[in-house]
């Protein structure tokens, strides 16, 4: 064999002699990359701080872990806090229900966002996250339920149709595969909010008094919530025919915990107090856009999810009232349910941490540019004096 043939050829890159560039951390050149930083900083950090500011939010906990009362919640019935399991799904506003009231002390500018704000719930676990099927989720009928362990039927004891009624087998105690399965999309949030008053400019209005061209209940507007992609790519609902009278499946709006939330076909009418929609059902099933938000799981155990939109502007001085429907239990993992409306800004919500932190970070810089001068200027060091070599001190 020619020795020669193993030699690697005569490259800068196989001979390792690629060109590279390496910067010398002189004085002035760290001095002078604090100060580019902290100059750039600090007006960053100053108006993000100031959008922040700018941006107008209201927050009222109505359920969960430290609920305190408030001359702002009226209950109606137990009230919208439940202490365990057996209390919540009901569904009836008048058993647990209240009335919440947010008084605006300074104008929002449409539009305004109404969110619902849950504590402690971790959507970001990992057996959570990864109990679904997208397959399913885009229309699969025949698609594997593998993923959604360990929630992929009902396990008996769940009925279809909502009735107790012997199926075709006999048996009222049938196991239905869940359509869509998995832990997430069966844990949806079931609470509902209802615009019920609004005073502003001297005159009160109620849910049927139209106010700025619609009925006041239709007030929050609840299509538009979710992304464009999820909604156009992401979930669409099975072709009925696709599933033949044998096939033992429990379709989302069949459950009894979301039948007011998910509506069984496009165009349902809606029961005023009653389901979340308050108009003819623009969706139903999967493409239910409450839904849609709920399957983009929050990567933090405190999160706000969209609920509606208000196209209008609310003056300064204006009250307004939901009517919450209490149905989803958090006291079982110590958490918190809060309802929030905001304003945005260009940036997004309200976030002073942000602003603060670029702030801190530019203040930093800027300290340690002026100490570094200061220590060069008052006691300065020759670059490349062989006097403080290691291997000098040593001998």
């Amino acid at each position: 064999m020619d020795e020669k043939s193993r030699k690697p050829e005569d490259t800068p890159f196989k001979q390792q002699k690629l060109k590279a560039w390496q910067p010398i951390l002189t004085p002035n050149w760290v001095i002078g990359t604090f100060a580019v930083v902290g100059l750039i900083f600090i007006p960053i950090g100053i108006v993000l701080h100031t959008e922040s500011d700018n941006v107008v939010e209201y927050s009222i906990q109505y359920d969960g872990d430290g609920m305190t009362s408030s001359s702002n919640i009226v209950s109606l019935g137990s009230g919208c806090y439940l202490s365990d399991e057996n209390e919540g799904d009901t569904f009836d506003v008048d058993e647990h229900g209240c009335r919440i009231t947010f008084k605006i002390e300074k104008e929002m500018k449409a539009p305004v966002y109404l969110y619902y704000q849950l504590d402690n719930f971790y959507q970001n676990h990992r057996r959570y996250v990864q109990s679904r099927s997208d397959a399913q989720l885009r229309g699969d009928a025949t698609a594997s339920t593998s993923d959604c362990s360990p929630l992929t039927s009902t396990g008996g004891g769940m009925y279809k149709y909502n009735s107790t009624a012997e199926d075709s087998t006999g048996s009222n105690d049938t196991d239905y595969t869940l359509m869509p399965c998995g832990l997430i999309a069966n844990s949806l949030f079931n609470d509902i909010f209802w615009v019920n008053k609004l005073v502003t400019g001297g005159n009160t209005y109620y849910q049927e008094d139209e106010y700025e061209g619609k009925t006041l209940v239709n007030l929050v507007d609840q299509t538009g919530i979710a992304w464009k992609s999820d909604v156009e790519t992401k979930f669409k609902n099975i072709d009925i025919a696709d599933l033949s009278d044998a096939d033992r499946t429990m379709l989302l709006w069949q459950n009894p915990r979301y039948r007011y939330i998910i509506p069984m076909y496009e165009g349902q009418e809606a029961i005023a107090n009653k389901t979340a929609w308050t108009t003819a059902a623009p969706a139903y099933g999967v493409q239910d856009e409450h839904f849609i938000v709920w399957m983009r799981t929050a990567g933090l155990p405190s999160f706000r999810k969209l609920y509606g939109r208000i196209d209008t502007d609310l003056a300064e001085g204006t009250e307004l009232e939901f009517l919450v429907s209490s149905n989803f239990v958090v006291s079982t993992f110590e958490g918190k349910k809060s309802i929030v409306i905001s304003t945005t800004s260009w940036f997004g919500g309200r976030n002073p941490f942000l602003g603060i932190a670029y702030i801190i970070v530019g203040a930093l810089c800027m300290v340690l540019a002026i100490l570094f001068f200061a220590k060069h200027k008052l006691s300065p060091r020759k670059l490349g004096d062989t006097r403080y070599l290691v291997w000098k001190n040593n001998h």
